[in-house]
This record gives C-alpha cells, structure tokens and sequence, in this order.
C-alpha cells in the first residue's frame, strides 16, 4: 500500500478546484517522494479538515486538484503539560503526542528543571517543536494542528488547568491515572507531567490545592517522555478516543 502525503493549505478552495502548493511542498513532492500526475496526495488546514487530491502538474510549482473532503479524527479533549527534558526527548514527546491528536501542549519549568533555556534559545526551540507538531499531524491524518504554548512557570500552569480536569503524573500518586479518568470532566484531560527529576514536595501540594489529581503509571519510573505517551495513551483509552471512528 502506497503511503499517503499530507500538505499543509490553510485556505483550500472548493471541490474541483485546483491550488499550487508551496516551493517547499513542491519540492517535497517531486524531488523527494516523487509524486507525478494522477497520484493520490491529501491536505490539511491544520484546524480539523482534511481533503483528498490528485496531482495534475508536479510542477514546479506543482499543482493538485481538490476532492470532496472527508472526515479527519474529531477533537480529543485531551491536552498535554509538560516540564522540560533534554531537547530529542521533548521532540520526542511533542511528535508522539501530535500523532496521538492532543489538542494542545504546554511546556512548563519547574523547581527541578535542569537548565532552563534563555528566551532566545527558547524561541528557536520552540518554532522546531512547531515544524515537529506539524509534521506530525500531517503523517497521522489528524487535520489539525496542536496548539502549543510555553515557556510558562509551573505555577502558571496550574492556573491554566480549568478544574476537575487536571491530572498530576507522578509516582507518589494517590490513584492510577485509569482509575481516576473515570470521573474525567466532560469527557476532558489535561495531563501534567514533569522534568526527569520530577516534581518538588511544594510542587504536589500546590497541584493538589489547585484541585489536580495525582496520578501513577505503575510500580516503573519512567522517563519523562515515556510517561507523556503512556498518559496521553491512558487518556484516550479512557475516553474511548482512541480507535474511535472519525
């Protein structure tokens, strides 16, 4: 079976049309995958839908021809916060995440952060989370983009978690993070996870006054980015979105 390329057009025109796709699309379509006239190509607009195509000229520029769209995976209520790791990890994180379809990740310090990057280096490392997310999405077929926010204190992101939504990853946790989704919030979770040296003692007080659930994954200690996916995996699971038909 032929893989499936997605591109990225904010504003695609109606059915039958035709658009140019970018310089850098083209040139991913030609040069790199080699796509010719009459093959199959879909697009995204990044905020849920998604079209089939055929490419009619490779171009450059090249040029598709827009289908009838079809129904991309709906919205998952389920958002990811995240403390800082070592720069592949949290790559790592963001991209499983983004393929999962949360609809948002938040990166947070915190007391046991390592090292926390000057604005400047934060800005460049987040517009590569940005390509990562994006890139992400486009090969799971997920129609839309993760939104993504960040560098914001701990405390900040506490505040941010509206309550009976929040769910604190941590192995001192009161509940396994199955059991507690169970009473999850319309049917929403925002899950928290911290650097690899985890949270302070203060830290998990101020979650627990915040109204956020403390949350194990099991007897291991796992790696920051692994607990991200196992949560965002748990999460889905619980509130029966993954697998679910679009």
């Amino acid at each position: 079976m032929r893989h499936t390329f997605r591109y990225l057009v904010p504003d695609v025109p109606g059915e039958g049309a035709e658009l140019a796709l970018p310089p850098a699309d083209s040139h991913h379509l030609a040069r790199v995958v080699r796509r010719r006239a009459g093959d199959a190509v879909e697009l995204i607009d990044g905020g849920g839908r998604l079209w089939p195509a055929v490419v009619t000229d490779p171009g450059p520029p090249a040029r598709v021809r827009v289908a009838a769209p079809r129904p991309a995976p709906g919205p998952t209520g389920v958002s990811l916060w995240m403390g800082l790791a070592e720069w592949g990890r949290l790559d790592m994180a963001v991209e499983k995440a983004s393929e999962l379809g949360v609809e948002e990740v938040v990166l947070f310090s915190s007391d046991r952060a390592r090292r926390v990057p000057e604005p400047d280096a934060w800005r460049r490392r987040r517009d590569r989370l940005a390509r990562v997310a994006e890139a992400a999405a486009r090969q799971s077929g997920q129609g839309r983009l993760p939104r993504l926010r960040g560098l914001v204190p701990f405390a900040e992101a506490l505040d941010g978690v509206p309550p009976g939504e929040g769910y604190l990853i941590d192995p001192r946790g009161e509940a396994p993070l199955t059991a507690a989704l169970a009473g999850a919030a319309g049917g929403r979770a925002r899950l928290v996870v911290g650097p690899d040296a985890g949270f302070s003692e203060e830290e998990l007080a101020a979650a627990r006054r915040a109204g956020l659930v403390v949350c194990g994954l099991g007897a291991a200690v796992l790696r920051a980015e692994t607990a991200a996916i196992v949560a965002v995996s748990v999460a889905l699971a619980a509130l029966g979105r993954l697998g679910a038909p679009a």
